[in-house]
């Protein structure tokens, strides 16, 4: 394999120092040329998890340079772990800083190359937990008005701050390591309750820009815009507004491949279109209240979109992957999961948890659900036509995220219930092990 040139890579070490971005990186530099498709996709997932679509914007140009001369063909079976065994060790991070921890996020806070977890309560505290040994520091005491936030270098200054709707972004104080109780200077962009929160450069100017959407179920009546705010620096803000039909749910991604990010919604998406009005086309007539993330599942190398619907409880709707058509704003088909659940998932993420080179889904119900509140990996086997599920509770889990916490090159799940007499702060820790003979 040919290794490659990064300098303009460089120029956003900030952003790659992450490990888990490092960890990507390396696969794909040091493994045999067959065998670096998955570690691509494992760096597009890493960068995804990181949520700054700077540099996935960046190194998504590294990756399409080079991409031919190590690409697996999409019919030939691509080298993998997956004669291995995918197993979870459940553990408990916390269940009595936060009480109603409506708010998951990551992000390495202190710089010491580990991922910590950021945990918002429906009344505060939003708390980062200090991985390995997860001691909770405060960095407010409340104020924000949301169910999401998100982590990313806001002020560029190199370390990860964090943004509440409400609409607020904490500005992390640097030198964590040494002082991990330091204050965090709280800075208002809008007086704007949210329920859903992206953080994106969606100007291409080298800035992270804040994305947002309320909902409109439980009286709210506010998930029918989308608010783009524009970080022009020096905590200036400048609001652009889509206009869509009421629900919630939000993503964003480079949905098209033209290195632009777009704006993925309930069935919808907004083209980013620079210079222009951002474009609305329809992926399918789906549920108002949904969940969603952007995949590759059926390794064409476009994007496609799993959604789920979210709201409310009592009501059952299906679980569906819509793949992209070969021109983007064609019909989208769609393939379903899951043809009748209820309306709880409210959370979903996508990953490749068995390192077999193809992308998998995670969802979890929330615990108010009928029976059973499922965490579920759904392991994508035949490019996405079948999945196997694998249950990690049935405990239920609200708005979980995945990311390789314990630094092993594996995907693994947190989350917390919202609400009710189960809510401690959980993560799923996944393992490859060789099958019992």
């Amino acid at each position: 394999m040919a290794l490659l040139q990064f300098p303009i890579v460089t120029e956003y070490s900030g952003v790659l120092e992450s490990y888990y971005v490092q960890i990507a990186f390396k696969r794909c530099l040091t493994h045999s040329a067959d065998a670096s498709k998955s570690g691509y996709i494992l760096l597009i997932q890493s960068l995804c998890y990181l949520k700054s679509m700077l540099a996935f914007s960046i190194v998504m140009v590294i990756i399409l340079s080079t991409i031919s001369c190590t690409e697996t063909p999409r019919n030939q079976a691509a080298p993998s772990q997956s004669s291995k065994e995918l197993r979870f060790e459940h553990q408990v991070i916390d269940s009595l800083t936060v009480r109603d921890p409506w708010a998951k996020m990551f992000a390495d806070v202190n710089s010491d190359g580990a991922v910590d977890i950021i945990v918002g309560g429906r009344n505060g505290p939003l708390v980062w937990y200090r991985n390995p040994d997860w001691t909770s520091f405060e960095i407010s005491p409340g104020g924000y008005d949301t169910v999401d936030g998100e982590s990313g270098d806001v002020d560029g200054d190199g370390d990860m701050d964090v943004v509440m709707g409400g609409l607020y972004w904490y500005e992390n104080p640097g030198g964590l390591t040494d002082s991990p109780k330091q204050p965090w200077e709280a800075h208002l962009i809008a007086n704007h309750p949210t329920h859903d929160v992206e953080l994106a450069d969606i100007n291409t100017d080298g800035t992270l820009d804040v994305i947002t959407r309320n909902q409109s179920e439980f009286g709210t009546k506010k998930g029918n815009t989308i608010h783009c705010w524009m970080n022009l620096g020096g905590d200036r803000w400048e609001e652009k507004i889509l206009n869509c039909d009421h629900g919630e749910g939000l993503r964003v991604g480079d949905l098209d491949g033209d290195n632009e990010i777009d704006i993925v919604g309930t069935g919808f998406w907004f083209e980013n279109m620079p210079d222009e009005d951002w474009a609305r086309h329809t992926i399918t007539k789906w549920h108002s209240s949904a969940n969603l993330a952007l995949g590759d599942f059926n390794g064409d190398q476009k994007m496609d979109v799993v959604l789920t619907p979210s709201e409310l409880a009592g009501q059952f709707y299906k679980l569906s992957w819509f793949e992209q058509p070969d021109q983007i704003r064609g019909k989208w088909k769609e393939h379903v999961l899951v043809d009748s659940i209820e309306c709880v998932i409210h959370g979903v993420q996508v990953a490749d948890f068995n390192l077999d080179g193809v992308i998998d889904i995670a969802y979890s119900e929330m615990h108010q659900g009928e029976g059973l509140d499922e965490v579920v990996v759904m392991i994508n086997q035949q490019e996405g036509r079948n999945w196997q599920k694998t249950v990690l509770s049935s405990k239920g889990s609200h708005s979980i995220e995945v990311v390789d916490i314990n630094a092993d090159g594996l995907p693994d799940v947190f989350g917390a219930n919202w609400s009710g007499d189960y809510q401690p702060i959980e993560v799923w820790l996944s393992a490859l092990i060789d099958p019992v003979q």
